[in-house]
């Protein structure tokens, strides 16, 4: 599953499995390497429990991320439609696609901006969670997956809630404001490098609606804002750098949620703290 991928790449999963291998290779007592395996299981205990209590994800859903493991994403390589085999780890595990629905439920979200979308699964997410006369509108920059994207959601029931803008987000967010589009949810899952340049331009471009709220994805990326380990290069840094600017940002209130790889809740802060 995703979610035990991801666990494994945990830079405190990673330290314990290194020990482990090292006490084997050092002939220590049994008894420290058991302990030590039980510590991992207890990890992925955890993990379990808690995707197995949580709501199941729709038949819809299930179905996309069937369709996206199993999709012919090295046939595509082949005919040049895609220059490499992307990642599975992009689409979101249950327990994350349960928690960002929860938000899409909360108060009038009618309207929703995801930059960043892979095959859909989030915004297919989103467009179950919204009003019947809702929007989620989608950025991706490849078209062919944008194209699969939207093969898959055309076979759900919410799908047609889903508009996707393919090419670059930065363009896209341009020709959103010039229709003076706003959103009362966006949530940003794009390439982490450009993690600061999408929020300075939300608030830039006046993006999000009053009383609206921005979901980030991956902002504890592989441990590298905390451990400083460099495991995942720039684009460690492109999110510890965007950390670091949401830190000191005072004019919004910031929550960062250990879901999976990391969630920042982000809103501006009088709409949180309410009337004085």
């Amino acid at each position: 599953m995703a979610s035990e991928k991801y666990m494994r790449l945990d830079p405190a999963y990673r330290k314990l499995q290194k020990l482990r291998d090292l006490v084997r290779e050092q002939k220590v007592p049994s008894k420290i390497s058991e302990e030590i395996d039980e510590v991992l299981d207890l990890m992925k205990s955890r993990t379990d429990y808690c995707e197995g209590i949580s709501t199941r994800p729709s038949k819809d859903l299930q179905q996309l991320m069937h369709s996206t493991l199993n999709h012919q994403w090295q046939t595509a390589v082949d005919q040049g439609k895609l220059t490499e085999i992307p990642s599975t780890l992009m689409m979101s595990g249950n327990l994350e696609v349960q928690f960002l629905r929860s938000l899409a439920s909360l108060g009038n979200v009618k309207r929703v901006l995801e930059l960043g979308m892979f095959t859909g699964c989030t915004a297919l997410a989103f467009a179950e969670s919204i009003p019947a006369d809702g929007r989620v509108v989608t950025c991706e920059l490849d078209p062919y997956i944008a194209d699969t994207a939207r093969s898959f959601l055309d076979k759900s029931g919410c799908g047609e809630k889903v508009e996707i803008m393919k090419g670059p987000a930065k363009s896209s967010m341009e020709v959103l404001a010039q229709k003076k589009q706003q959103f009362d949810l966006i949530f940003l899952d794009a390439d982490k490098p450009s993690y600061t340049t999408y929020y300075k331009m939300i608030w830039d471009l006046g993006l999000l609606a009053p009383n609206g709220t921005i979901v980030v994805d991956n902002v504890l990326f592989f441990g590298d804002p905390y451990t400083k380990e460099g495991f995942m290069g720039k684009l460690g840094e492109g999110v510890t750098k965007f950390n670091e600017m949401v830190r000191q940002d005072e004019s919004v209130h910031k929550i960062m949620v250990p879901i999976r790889d990391g969630m920042f809740i982000i809103r501006r802060k009088t709409d949180v703290d309410g009337r004085k």
